[in-house]
């Protein structure tokens, strides 16, 4: 089975030049909101060492190749649609951009590290916009996209429970439509320190904090700073390394 990995960020963070880099695709590319309207797919490439050099045997790769000692991977990625503010209750693309996030594997995080956009995703001069801002915006339309799904599913879950359904198997089927296996609800809960409290207890911090864990297990992330090269990014690179471990 293809790993898929949804690149996600801001409009004109660089979404779509990073994905045609990595793909060797010629997506259209534009300043303007939303030249991204409808998710592009294409095929890079994980590239590590392969086994059979340390083992000395002869590999016959079936979902792969093998080129003179390394192993190249084939990865889908997904270039979705910039997120606004609101995405969460429907604004912009926000649900074509959530639906098909939920797909993925993974996420790559891309941010404008020059500073070169500013909150709504427009042009701006460099250093002007706050990168550490940027990522903490997008991250929380995905929080509360994830509880979303559990504060709407309140009342069917609740009676789910208390008609004997386990709670961590409701949990674990009101979210398998997004990727969630039972081990990231068991992993999510304990981290929260929520496994033994009875889900009609939970209040809105509570079902806030369990949706932001879970959504950090269920999709990985990984943030791209891209502009690097820009003057002064690199003093923007420095605080989201600070703040986040994902970059």
């Amino acid at each position: 089975m293809t790993i898929k990995i949804g690149i996600i960020g801001k409009t004109n963070t660089g979404k779509t030049t990073f994905f045609n880099s990595a793909t060797l695709a010629s997506t259209e590319i534009s300043t303007y909101p939303f030249t991204t309207k409808k998710p592009q797919t294409g095929t890079g490439q994980a590239i590590t060492l392969c086994v059979h050099m340390e083992f000395n045997v002869q590999d016959e790769p079936n979902n792969s190749k093998c080129v003179d000692g390394w192993r190249y991977i084939p990865i889908e990625l997904i270039d979705l649609p910039g997120l606004i503010k609101d995405a969460w209750k429907g604004k912009g693309l926000g649900n074509q951009f959530l639906s098909i996030a939920a797909q993925s594997d993974a996420l790559l995080h891309v941010v404008d590290c020059s500073g070169s956009i500013d909150a709504t995703g427009k042009i701006t001069e460099p250093g002007s916009g706050d990168p550490v801002s940027d990522f903490a915006d997008i991250e929380e339309e995905l929080v509360m996209w994830y509880q979303k799904i559990l504060e709407g599913n309140r009342d069917k879950l609740s009676k789910n429970i208390r008609d004997g359904t386990d709670q961590i198997d409701a949990l674990t089927e009101l979210y398998q439509g997004i990727g969630v296996k039972k081990s990231h609800v068991i992993q999510a809960l304990k981290t929260t320190n929520l496994e033994e409290i009875v889900f009609d207890d939970f209040d809105m911090s509570q079902t806030k904090e369990f949706a932001k864990i879970l959504r950090k297990i269920s999709k990985p992330t990984l943030i791209v700073a891209n502009k690097i090269d820009v003057p002064g990014a690199d003093k923007n690179f420095n605080r989201l390394r600070e703040r986040y471990n994902e970059v």
